[in-house]
């Protein structure tokens, strides 16, 4: 248990660092060539990790397992990580990371009717501790957002379809949480299925912004690194994710919340790198107390559960 504790922590400060990376890559590129270059960059990671520790694993997959894996890597990266990075573009970091942190309500909801509807290979119970610490880490999560529900709501459509899409992306990286977990079992190691999903996820987008990828690698450096960078730290985070959810005695209603806490990583960043369009709001300070007391209610009721 305390090594999926450890492991959902890597995933808090990947995901957290890499939301402010590709922020200050798109700054000079648009959202979906940057996702394909951060996806490249994450493809390189996990793949060679992937070749180095798993090549037997790899080549006695079966073929049903390649079309889960693109199935996996659709709904993980063009369904979450290209739907974030459009609504980090229109409304900012600070407050798509807060939404996206929703993803641990998604992943409890689908969990908790998988074992409903008695679907092999989940047990997830919702117990009081459990139910009322998600809540709270989503409501705090919500407030560190700042004025986000206050400013710009509905006044153009940028602010709508950043919402939205925002809103899309957490039901898309609650539900490949649990995919993630269920592939790993029934195919391979979760290296594999990280390194699989990402290598089809990059097949999908490089034909249709491959050319401009390519174009904003050789003029905008400095903005590719940094989406580049993006990249290692998602894979980084999904990886660790993916270690979390299926070791065993892990509870997929503990580690998710936990890895939701990433926007208070994105806070630290922003405020360090992208100070002039962010300021410390009363919301700030209150949301970021009540998601770290949220987190200690979800680890107490997952070791008591």
């Amino acid at each position: 248990m305390l090594l999926s504790l450890g492991l959902a922590g890597i995933a808090v400060l990947g995901f957290g660092s890499s939301a402010v990376l590709a922020r200050l890559g798109m700054q000079a590129m648009r959202p979906m060539p940057a996702s394909l270059i951060s996806l490249v960059a994450s493809t390189l990671l996990a793949g060679t990790l992937a070749l180095i520790f798993e090549l037997e694993a790899i080549v006695a997959m079966p073929a049903i397992a390649l079309a889960w894996l693109l199935g996996n890597g659709i709904l993980t990266y063009m369904g979450g990580r290209s739907q974030q990075y459009i609504a980090i573009s229109l409304i900012g970091a600070s407050r798509v990371t807060p939404i996206v942190g929703s993803a641990a309500l998604f992943s409890a909801l689908y969990a908790i009717t998988l074992t409903k509807l008695e679907v092999p290979g989940f047990n997830e119970h919702l117990n009081v501790m459990l139910g009322i610490g998600t809540v709270v880490v989503v409501i705090g999560l919500a407030l560190t957002g700042g004025n986000f529900l206050r400013q710009s709501w509905g006044s153009d459509w940028k602010s709508v379809a950043g919402y939205g899409l925002a809103i899309l992306a957490a039901a898309c990286y609650g539900a490949s949480t649990l995919s993630g977990r269920v592939l790993s079992i029934q195919f391979g190691s979760p290296l594999i299925m990280a390194a699989g999903s990402m290598f089809f996820a990059t097949l999908v987008l490089s034909p249709l912004f491959g050319r401009e990828a390519v174009q904003k690698s050789t003029s905008s450096g400095w903005a590719t690194l940094y989406v580049f960078l993006a990249g290692l730290a998602a894979a980084c985070a999904v990886m660790s994710l993916y270690f979390a959810v299926t070791r065993e005695g892990s509870n997929i209603l503990m580690i998710a919340p936990i890895v939701s806490c990433n926007p208070l990583v994105t806070m630290v960043m922003v405020r360090l790198f992208l100070r002039q369009t962010e300021t410390i709001t009363k919301e700030l300070v209150i949301g970021t107390f009540m998601a770290v007391g949220g987190v200690g209610m979800v680890v107490v009721g997952g070791l008591i559960g």
